[in-house]
C-alpha cells in the first residue's frame, strides 16, 4: 500500500482520538451532542465485477469470494441533531489467495502456482441516520457517503510465458498501486449499554473501480467493490 494513505489514515484517527478527548471537556453526559469513536472487527469479500477478476476465474483456481479477509475499521461519529450525523471512517483490508492454473501442469505434473495479495484502504466521508434517536434501547441506522481508496495489487511466484511456443514456466513478481473515489452506503444497529459505551453491527458496500496499469496494462479493470460485515464498540466522550 502506498505510504501516503497509510500515513492519511494514522493521522487521521490521531486527529479524531484527540478532537473527542477535547469536546469531552463540555459534552460529557449529554448523549446528544456527544461525539463517538468507534472501532470494529469484521470481515470484507471483493465482489470481483470485472475483467482482471474474470481472466483470474477463467485461467485459477480461486474466484474473488475466496479473497475474503478480515477488514478492521475505524469511524468518528459527530452528531448534526437527534438523529443525524456525519461520520468520518476508514479502513483496511488485505487477502491473499495461492493460484493454480486449471488447465496446466508442470512437468512433473504438478501445480504452477503464484500468490496474489489485494490491499484496499479507504478514508471517507458520510452520513448515519438514526431511526429511533440516541434514547432509544435499540438503535438502528443507515448511511452513505464517499471517498479514498487506496489499492495494491500483487502477484508474485511461477508463471507460463504465453509467448513461448513451448509454454516455458517462469518465476517473476507483478505490481500496481493507485488510489480511486469511490462511495459506500452501510446499515447497522447500534445497542447502548450506558451513556458513553455502545456495542454495535454492522454491514457495509463499498463501491471503487480502478484501470490497471504498470505490471497490470492491458489487462483492463479492478473492480474494487465488496461487502463487509462486521461489529465493534463505540465510545462517547
Amino acid at each position: 500500500m502506498k505510504k501516503s494513505v497509510v500515513v492519511i489514515l494514522i493521522g487521521l484517527t490521531s486527529g479524531l482520538v484527540l478532537a473527542a478527548a477535547a469536546e469531552a471537556q463540555y459534552r460529557r453526559g449529554n448523549r446528544y451532542n456527544a461525539p463517538s469513536f468507534r472501532i470494529q472487527l469484521g470481515k470484507f469479500q471483493p465482489d470481483g465485477e470485472s475483467s482482471y477478476w474474470d481472466g483470474s476465474a477463467f485461467d485459477f483456481d480461486r474466484q474473488a469470494d475466496d479473497f475474503e479477509d478480515s477488514v478492521l475499521g475505524l469511524s468518528y461519529l459527530r452528531p448534526l441533531g437527534s438523529r443525524l450525523g456525519l461520520q468520518i471512517s476508514g479502513f483496511f483490508y488485505e487477502g491473499s489467495e495461492d493460484l493454480a492454473y486449471v488447465r496446466f501442469e508442470d512437468q512433473f505434473g504438478g501445480d504452477i502456482v503464484h500468490t496474489t495479495e489485494v490491499e484496499l484502504a479507504a478514508l471517507t466521508v458520510g452520513l448515519i441516520y438514526n431511526f429511533t434517536g440516541p434514547d432509544a434501547a435499540l438503535v438502528p441506522y443507515v448511511g452513505a457517503g464517499g471517498g479514498l481508496y487506496g489499492w495494491r495489487l500483487a502477484e508474485f511466484g511461477d508463471f507460463i510465458d504465453f509467448d513461448d511456443p513451448q509454454l516455458e514456466i517462469f518465476e517473476d513478481s507483478f505490481e500496481d498501486e493507485s488510489e480511486e473515489l469511490g462511495f459506500y452506503f452501510t446499515a447497522g444497529l447500534e445497542v447502548p449499554l450506558a451513556d458513553t459505551f455502545s456495542i454495535f453491527a454492522e454491514a457495509r458496500w463499498d463501491s471503487a473501480e480502478a484501470d490497471l496499469a504498470g505490471d497490470f496494462r492491458g489487462l483492463g479493470k479492478l473492480d474494487l467493490s465488496g461487502r463487509s460485515y462486521s461489529a465493534g464498540l463505540s465510545f462517547r466522550f
